[in-house]
């Protein structure tokens, strides 16, 4: 497996020559199984068509449930993890959480399979 190295800059810095760099270096997770993709796929889907709902309705957090789909679909699919990861390069605390979600969420899906 490849190592996964990026270096994402946000293009307002903070000061006249600041510029904050968010490295991520890491492995990439093993792939998971087909039926667990499709569930994730599924769900993922499911959650972020709920918070486009809840954008307009009253009682539903819309950004919040697109942020935790997106976070979910994250888990097989690169294109939507680095999306996610270039939406949430101003908030590192947010990109903090997503990185633990997939890590405990990846690994307990790997759980299951063994059992």
């Amino acid at each position: 497996m490849e190592r996964r190295e990026l270096e994402v800059a946000v293009e307002e810095p903070c000061g006249p020559e600041e510029q904050l760099a968010i490295r991520i270096v890491g492995e990439p997770l093993p792939p998971l199984p087909l039926g667990w993709r499709i569930a994730i796929f599924i769900a993922g889907w499911a959650l972020i068509l709920i918070g486009v709902a809840g954008l307009v309705l009253p009682g539903l957090q819309g950004v919040l449930t697109i942020l935790l789909g997106a976070a979910l679909l994250s888990l097989d699919n690169e294109l939507v993890y680095r999306g996610l990861r270039r939406a949430l390069v101003r908030w590192p605390r947010a990109w903090q959480r997503v990185e633990r979600f997939r890590a405990r969420a990846h690994a307990r899906l790997h759980r299951f399979r063994k059992h």
